[in-house]
């Protein structure tokens, strides 16, 4: 590998995550009022602007000390640790939906800042570590989900932490790096149950690259440190449950669903399958009165006739999934809210950011490969966590979380291709 002096700019790094935060705080700011103009009761505001219901959980949390939507009736099916965040944010400044607002722009802006120490750890280069700072902080899905409070931009953050740690102390023999890694792991489960196959990858890697009388120190370490921490969510669902669940309660009838139905149908709500009740497995569960987290086990069963008697079916939807996970334009018949741009205006701007950059990353990774950077961990994390949800649910919003194994693979591309080397 070449070695590249590194050169940090503060100036320039300054003024690129200052106009990171104006750009997201203006962004946020246009969704906001677009949103209270376009509804007019306070809980249809803060709806509008928390799709998934973790603000609310958060205020659950807060008011009545529950993981629940429904007093009394506890959640195992969202993860706690992105909840508990917003809670503590609500606690702090007050129970406005600015607040989760607010929380995201700061969390997005760290993620940018993290994207430069990676994209430096990896490549040793100010120049391309700028670069990614750039694409980063100016990547319109990272953006966007300033405006809302998905659980994305922590996801990100938590991810990048975990990967900066990596590359920066991999060769370490010492307890506290691998200490470390296995607690940010441990809380990105707790934020996201499907990273948990994440940490098998990562151990394979590790064990690949330190020698086995190091394995119990260092991957044995990281595997204690997260399985103490999703421990505690896992002893608590099966108190709930009465039975083992490894992460969130919810995978079953995700992956059943997705194999069932096709989700790019805008017009039809993701439940419909649930609510019309033809499908013989969804009326089995609908006659017993089973919650989704109660019927998990009977849709991991159907998955399994699915996967041996009908593969074909089985693969066809899980290269349908991959194939919209990485889809650089939006669904033509989905309403993307704060949207200042038409669809086709949209679909452009998905081409040339997202597809640019994700072009960039793939020459970036030939290249780098060519000159023997340590991008190991950069290719495994996009590659197994598409595996994944392409498993069990893949919409774009998450191939937003696993551009931080791109961006900095596509701005040493960019660095190497365009610019003059670097003295």
């Amino acid at each position: 590998m070449r070695e590249k002096k590194i050169t940090q700019a503060p100036l320039k790094i300054t003024l690129i995550l200052f106009s990171a935060f104006i750009l997201r705080t203006a962004y946020a700011f246009y969704a906001y009022t677009h949103t209270f103009k376009e509804y007019k009761t306070e809980s249809q505001q803060i709806t509008a602007l928390d799709p998934d219901g973790y603000n609310r959980l958060g205020l659950a949390l807060l008011e009545r000390g529950e993981l629940s939507l429904t007093p009394g009736h506890l959640e195992t099916s969202r993860e706690p640790f992105y909840p508990l965040v917003l809670a503590g944010a609500h606690f702090l400044f007050g129970l406005s939906p600015l607040v989760g607002m607010g929380l995201n722009i700061v969390i997005g802006v760290l993620c940018c800042w993290m994207t430069y120490w990676v994209t430096l750890s990896v490549f040793q280069s100010g120049r391309a570590a700028l670069i990614a700072l750039l694409f980063a902080a100016f990547f319109p899905e990272w953006i966007y989900f300033s405006a809302t409070m998905f659980r994305e931009p922590l996801i990100t953050f938590l991810s990048l932490i975990w990967i900066f740690l990596w590359q920066k102390y991999s060769d370490s023999q010492s307890l506290w790096p691998y200490a470390a890694m296995g607690t940010v792991f441990g809380i990105l489960c707790l934020t996201r149950s499907p990273f948990i196959p994440m940490g098998g990858a990562f151990a394979i890697l590790a064990a690949s690259k330190i020698k086995p009388k190091y394995w119990a120190q260092t991957i044995g370490v990281f595997l204690l440190c997260a399985f103490i921490l999703e421990g505690i969510w896992m002893y608590r669902n099966e108190r709930i449950l009465n039975r083992w669940v490894a992460g969130a309660s919810m995978g079953g009838s995700v992956m059943y669903l997705s194999l069932l139905y096709n989700y790019s149908r805008p017009d039809i709500p993701l439940e419909y399958p649930l609510g019309a009740g033809k499908d013989a497995v969804i009326s089995s569960v609908n006659s017993q009165h089973l919650t989704l987290s109660q019927a998990e086990p009977i849709f991991y069963r159907a998955c399994l006739e699915i996967f041996i008697h009908h593969p074909a079916l089985f693969l066809g939807a899980f290269i349908h999934k991959l194939l919209k996970l990485w889809r650089p334009y939006p669904n033509p018949g989905w309403k993307y809210p704060h949207s200042i741009f038409s669809h086709s205006i949209l679909s452009w701007i998905g081409i040339l950011t997202g597809g640019g950059v994700m072009a960039f990353g793939l020459w970036g990774n030939i290249l780098a490969w060519k000159n023997g950077y340590p991008i190991g961990f950069l290719i495994l994390f996009p590659i197994v966590m598409s595996v994944v949800y392409g498993l069990f649910w893949a919409v774009m919003r998450y191939h937003t979380t696993l551009m931080v194994g791109v961006i900095p693979q596509a701005a040493y591309a960019f660095d190497t291709l365009f610019l003059k080397k670097e003295s």
